[in-house]
């Protein structure tokens, strides 16, 4: 037989073997012990998480002749006739390429007969949310009277873009992305199998390459080790994926923070010499700069500011041929700190009202950007997180003339606070609180003199965000106050006046 991939040679056989969703396997194998087998199964996650290789293990389990503690025992005539094939009635599709209503309706025909070798007849169909709107409206049919012997197992990427009358009758099960310790420990499981010595920190490489899927982590290894069947090292895999030195992005982010412009672009021009993706080091600067944020025991406004900006250049790169330049002139502005401050933009009135629509407008659009990228980078949004039933909070915006606030108890962590709601992904909301002021006592009561970030913060989302981040780190449930300190009055009418002569209707000034 011919060389079979890692990622086929080491697929789980019984549930057991299934790392990182325990939620999952959990249940099912209790199921298979009950013989309480529902007639339809979703399971839905992210690439490479297992959704097949359970569908696989629990066809063979609800039909295994002798099941072991709701595993199958692979040893049987039926585990193994499905594991090679011979069995008919364990039938795996592929809704890409089979989408047809005529494929759901040969189905449909099928399930009234009777099985032949096994108790159950399994439909396993991968990737179902590419199926066609008349191949959903015929499996319905099929899931709304199922034949006894007979269960549905759907697996997808996309769980959205299937329709609510077929979630309705399926039971959900959501698997989720693997940690980097469950692929770290994976790795060195196959690298033992296969007899192949390893450094740790090439088996770490490839973990967080994999992003949380398995099927990634085994498919970079067998390329890795195809390189060198006797070592695996961590300089190779770098040079095996393209991937860029971590000294590097370290060397580059100092200098930033020097604002050290000479040997920033010295780094660089290392970078494009070794032909690297300049969008991958964008994205692994822009890791870095957040990792240093969110671990700073001091304030540091710079961070927040520069991962903005590296934010937007990576659509800057993704539109340009002149990709170089662009780089090293974004590099050298934030080595110089110019025009980088939010703090600022948010008061800058323009002459022109389409100017100042034009720079809110882009100002949003690089929180919105930021926040889509911390989402994909903050590996802690895990379906694991267990979330906190907080109570929602009652809230009141005013808008105030500057008067002493010696009266109120300071809150001493607001800085941190602000760190937990970036972790949060809530970074427009982290933005709105620059320069703001926090007190608690028999309410939180928040001030700030800036209008923009005033309209932000009032709106429920924010309000129920910060009120969920003090609940969750320090216990606190108060209704909220929310105070703008009119000093910006005089700037606040300038722009009134600005869309009064310009016959341009408005309801809130920003």
């Amino acid at each position: 037989m011919g060389y079979i991939a890692l990622y086929r040679k080491y697929r789980p056989n019984t549930f057991s073997n299934i790392i990182g969703q325990e939620n999952v396997t959990k249940i099912l194998r209790n199921q298979v012990k009950s013989g309480k087998i529902s007639h339809a199964y979703l399971f839905s996650g992210t690439r490479g998480t297992g959704k097949t290789s359970s569908a696989k293990v629990f066809a063979r389990a609800i039909n295994c002749l002798n099941p072991q503690d709701g595993e199958p025992c692979n040893e049987c005539e039926v585990c193994k006739g499905i594991l090679n094939g011979t069995i008919t009635d364990v039938i795996e599709m592929d809704a890409a390429s089979n989408n047809s209503v005529e494929n759901i309706r040969q189905i449909r025909q099928e399930v009234v007969y009777a099985t032949v070798d096994v108790k159950y007849r399994v439909y396993i169909i991968d990737e179902v949310h590419m199926l066609t709107t008349s191949a959903f409206n015929a499996l319905l049919k099929t899931l709304e009277e199922p034949p006894e012997n007979v269960v549905f197992i759907l697996a997808t990427t996309e769980q959205h873009k299937i329709p609510v009358t077929i979630l309705s009758r399926c039971l959900k099960f959501e698997f989720n992305r693997l940690s980097e310790e469950d692929l770290y420990n994976r790795i060195k499981y196959v690298l033992d199998s296969e007899n192949v010595k390893y450094e740790d920190e090439a088996c770490r490489y490839i973990a967080t390459l994999a992003d949380g899927a398995a099927r990634d982590a085994l498919s970079i290894l067998d390329r890795c080790i195809s390189e060198n069947e006797e070592m695996l090292r961590y300089e190779d895999v770098q040079n095996i994926v393209g991937a860029i030195d971590k000294k590097i992005i370290t060397e580059v982010a100092d200098s930033i923070m020097n604002m050290d412009s000479i040997k920033a672009l010295e780094s660089v021009d290392e970078v494009i010499k070794k032909g690297k993706d300049l969008r991958q080091f964008t994205f692994e600067l822009t890791s870095e700069f957040l990792n240093r944020f969110i671990s700073a025991t001091e304030k540091n406004d710079r961070y927040a500011t520069i991962i903005d900006r590296l934010s937007s250049l990576d659509n800057d790169l993704k539109s340009t041929t002149r990709k170089e330049i662009v780089l090293k002139a974004c590099i050298v502005q934030l080595c110089n700190n110019s025009n980088l401050d939010l703090s600022k933009a948010n008061h800058e009135i323009s002459p022109d009202t389409s100017v100042f629509q034009k720079k809110i407008e882009a100002l949003e659009n690089r929180i919105t950007q930021l926040q889509e990228k911390i989402n994909s980078l903050n590996s802690t949004t895990s379906a694991n997180e267990v979330k906190s039933d907080v109570p929602k909070v009652n809230a009141v915006t005013t808008i105030k003339e500057a008067e002493d606030v010696s009266q109120y108890t300071e809150f001493p962590n607001t800085e941190e606070l602000k760190k937990h709601i970036v972790t949060m992904g809530k970074i427009k909301v982290y933005s709105a609180l620059a320069g703001a002021k926090v007190y608690v006592d028999d309410v939180v009561r928040i001030i700030t003199k800036n209008s923009f970030g005033f309209n932000i913060l009032k709106s429920d989302d924010s309000i129920q965000t910060i009120a969920k981040a003090l609940y969750d780190n320090y216990k606190i449930n108060k209704n909220l106050i929310l105070e703008l300190r009119n000093e910006n009055n005089e700037q606040i009418s300038k722009i009134e006046k600005i869309l009064k002569d310009n016959n341009i209707e408005y309801s809130d000034i920003d």
